[in-house]
């Protein structure tokens, strides 16, 4: 509590505007100039003769010295009681900051500590480890990886409790498979304030989502194939690796293939939040449109960075949108996509991982 009230009265006296800090800018001089016993001269040349106005804070002026003092020391008091009346109105904010780690055995830096000042609130780091430590960038059991996030939702209940759905917000980030990524999304939503957070391997930091939005759109097609007599169908989504539908048609053999492909898709292409925003506002009109023809299951093949992974996660609706199942690519599997998480959502009380 200490540290975060330490950091507050710094990020208010170096980055924030306030009415506070404006009066103990206004007051400290003030007093700087009674304390120093100042003398202040001032001469100006007219017709009539020099005009000379002069003030001396340790001689004659004395009482007015006092009556400066008195009310510099007023406004500097009246600021800090201000700066501190705000600090607290913020600690009662809390932010949980979620950081999934499933794809390397070292700790790195913690997302905790990259949130930006911007965010207010007390950090509240929770890390949900879903490696195994067996092989370097493998989930040796997912089995064991879904029961570590199964507790997740029961954690953030009690962490919230008794705080206003106003005071909470979520920073988001992982490196971890796709389909625990999206359960992530899928367990916060997006019913309070949610960040999204990535980390940047040539800079090898956590950043938000801060580059400028290059227009490009996820190019949808197939949709035609949606129709009421389909009721299961495989949607494609390349975001910044290809999901290939050879390799899809391994596991769906018979499911027509929806695809949303990226304009100008790369690994690096993903870093604007008003991007991302458009691109799972895509997504999401194309699963509604599917559902409004008839579709119930989607069998979800993604190729994206993990802050979109976990933003669509985030937007999936439990109750109205198709049953999702988010497979798993695994280059040196002979099925490419091994296993799969159900995500709970469409009455499915808990994930379930189907295994192939």
């Amino acid at each position: 509590m200490f540290i975060y009230f330490v950091r507050s009265l710094i990020d208010w006296v170096f980055r924030r505007r306030s009415m506070g800090l404006t009066l103990i800018r206004i007051g400290v001089p003030l007093l700087g100039i009674v304390l120093v016993g100042l003398t202040v001269g001032v001469t100006i040349p007219t017709s009539q003769g020099p005009f000379i106005f002069s003030w001396d804070s340790g001689g004659s002026a004395g009482t007015l010295s006092v009556g400066v003092f008195v009310i510099a020391s007023l406004i500097v008091l009246l600021g800090v009681f201000l700066i501190i009346r705000e600090i607290r109105q913020e600690n009662r904010k809390k932010v949980i900051v979620i950081e999934a780690r499933g794809l390397r055995d070292w700790q790195g830096q913690p997302l905790e500590l990259a949130v930006p000042l911007s965010i207010p609130g007390r950090r509240e780091q929770m890390i949900v480890d879903l490696r195994q430590g067996v092989i370097d960038g493998q989930i040796i059991s997912s089995e064991v990886a879904l029961r570590r996030l199964a507790s997740l939702p029961d954690d953030i209940a009690r962490r919230c409790d008794g705080l206003d759905r106003s005071d909470i917000s979520f920073v988001l980030g992982g490196l971890a498979p796709v389909p625990f990524l999206f359960l992530l999304g899928v367990i916060v939503d997006d019913e309070s304030r949610t960040f999204i957070m990535d980390w940047d391997r040539a800079q090898h930091a956590w950043r938000p989502l801060d580059d400028g939005d290059d227009g490009n759109r996820f190019k949808v097609t197939g949709l035609n194939a949606a129709n009421i007599a389909v009721k299961r169908v495989a949607l494609c989504v390349s975001a910044s690796y290809d999901v290939l539908e050879a390799d899809v048609r391994i596991v769906e053999t018979c499911a027509p293939i929806i695809k949303l492909e990226l304009e100008d898709r790369s690994i690096r292409s993903h870093w604007s939040e008003t991007k991302q925003q458009q691109l799972a506002q895509q997504f999401l009109d194309t699963v509604m449109y599917l559902a409004r023809h008839g579709v119930t299951e989607i069998s979800l093949f993604l190729a994206a960075p993990a802050s979109l992974t976990l933003r669509l996660g985030t937007l999936y609706d439990k109750r109205n949108l198709p049953h999702i199942e988010v497979n798993q690519y695994e280059r040196s599997d002979p099925k490419r996509f091994p296993w799969a998480v159900r995500m709970p959502v469409a009455g499915l009380p808990h994930a379930e991982l189907t295994q192939r």
